[in-house]
């Protein structure tokens, strides 16, 4: 793509609040619509047995449709970085991709709500597939280019750390609305007019976020474009790109899981109607919200790479005793002893969010020492392919474990089986994440890796 010279950037512009804001508005579009969709979609489509909700398509495939279309999603994200990185236009490298994915984004997550069939069929099952065909291609069209101006907006540590907190504040503004709103207007509204009042939000967001990009650096394009292939292939070839790649693919898909669950959980392990779901959506998402400043103060304060690791523990942890809620006869609420359990898996999970941006940077710079050259999309795009083929995994997992161990009130071990799932993930996360080593600065990666 190459429409016209760029305008010079202003490399030593200080970044404003205002900008910051601006910028992380497309958080809140991302987290707003996957909340309320990984929440709600399986429900909406496969309720739980015995209930007074048909189920749309079958149960197998809900967990092929979704996987499929998030690994045919997480295939063209490193093709999404590649062109953004690569694209000449007056309005910088980021900005067209974005502008054109939201409309289309918005557009698709409301169709998913209007299925053809009232009833089981595989007409449902086709159409599923199609629009989120759309929906996922529009995310990745939007998310990458998004994503990879983080490390454009400044090189200092500290800036992006308080970017990337600031983002992922935004960002669980966005699921707190998406999961604290959707179960109370799923239920009164229904789902097309629940996705329709919530949905405006996250279009208007997404297209304010283009007020908060301006490009810094200086780009050159009189180079030669290397293959798409190659660049793969260089930056998979990387220790520590795999090393993070692995680990965050086994840990972020906990996260997704963890919303699928909670609705089920609610509904057939503690008695409560769809409403209350969101009220332990909301919970996981203040809690996630209220423990940014302690997060950004650990980042600032001591090597991302180690606190990272704290992070997972405390997830494997908190997963682990979520299994235990319900198996045994108390007399404390069941809904009360999921709020006092869930923190404990729930608070690290901020922690995730805001480590994965600030490492991402880190890499895009240790690229930078060893090829010269300043490609930060390919690398979010890497990001994206191996978050959103653990995505995929979600989809298969929970199918799997229902129709292995169930899901309903009188057969629920499947329901508790998926924290147990959640938590051997983590662990296989943690171990991958060993022979992570880059520092938090560039002079401090020359020194780790000897560049």
């Amino acid at each position: 793509m190459n429409i016209s010279k760029q305008p010079p950037p202003a490399a030593d512009k200080p970044v404003t609040i205002m900008e910051m804001i601006l910028y992380n508005l497309a958080g809140f579009s991302f987290n707003l619509y996957d909340t309320i969709l990984y929440a709600w979609l399986p429900y909406f489509y496969l309720p739980p047995e015995g209930s007074e909700r048909t189920a749309l398509i079958p149960l197998a495939a809900l967990g092929i449709i979704m996987a499929g279309g998030r690994v045919l999603d997480a295939l063209t994200d490193p093709l999404v970085g590649y062109w953004s990185d690569h694209t000449n236009s007056r309005w910088g490298r980021r900005k067209p991709f974005i502008f054109i994915s939201s409309p289309i984004l918005f557009l698709a997550f409301i169709l998913v709500w209007r299925p053809p069939v009232a009833d089981t069929s595989i007409i449902n099952a086709v159409y599923l597939a199609v629009v989120l065909f759309f929906y996922y291609i529009s995310y990745t069209g939007m998310l990458i280019p998004w994503f990879a101006v983080l490390p454009e907006m400044s090189p200092d540590n500290t800036v992006r750390t308080k970017i990337a907190s600031i983002g992922v504040a935004i960002g669980i503004l966005g699921a707190l609305v998406g999961g604290g709103l959707s179960g109370p207007l799923f239920e009164s509204l229904g789902e097309l007019k629940m996705a329709l009042v919530l949905g405006v939000f996250g279009l208007i967001a997404g297209e304010l976020t283009l007020l908060g990009i301006h490009q810094r650096h200086e780009i050159d394009h009189s180079q030669e474009t290397p293959r798409f292939f190659t660049v793969v292939k260089q930056v998979f070839a990387d220790r520590q790109v795999l090393s993070f790649a692995i680990m965050i693919m086994m840990v972020q898909l906990t996260y997704q899981l963890m919303l699928m669950n909670v609705p089920y959980l609610t509904t057939e392990v503690l008695g409560k109607d769809e409403g209350m779901a969101s009220m332990l959506m909301a919970e996981v998402i203040i809690l996630i919200a209220l423990s940014m400043p302690f997060w950004y103060w650990l980042y600032a304060k001591f090597p991302k790479r180690r606190v990272f690791r704290g992070v997972i523990v405390t997830m494997i942890v908190g997963f682990t005793l979520c299994f235990f809620i319900g198996a045994f006869p108390t007399s404390i609420d069941l809904l009360i002893l999921a709020m006092l359990v869930f923190p404990v898996a729930a608070i690290p999970i901020g922690g995730v969010f805001l480590g994965s941006l600030i490492i991402i940077a880190d890499l895009t710079d240790y690229d930078e020492l060893k090829t010269g050259k300043r490609q930060e999309a390919i690398y979010y795009g890497i990001y994206g392919i191996v978050r959103k083929t653990g995505w995929a995994l979600c989809s298969l997992i929970l199918t799997g474990v229902f129709g292995w161990l169930g899901y309903s009130a009188e057969n629920p071990l499947g329901i508790r089986a998926i924290w147990m799932v959640c938590a051997l993930s983590c662990l296989i996360g943690l171990l991958a994440f060993i022979p992570y080593k880059l520092g938090d600065s560039q002079e401090e990666t020359k020194h780790i890796m000897g560049i």
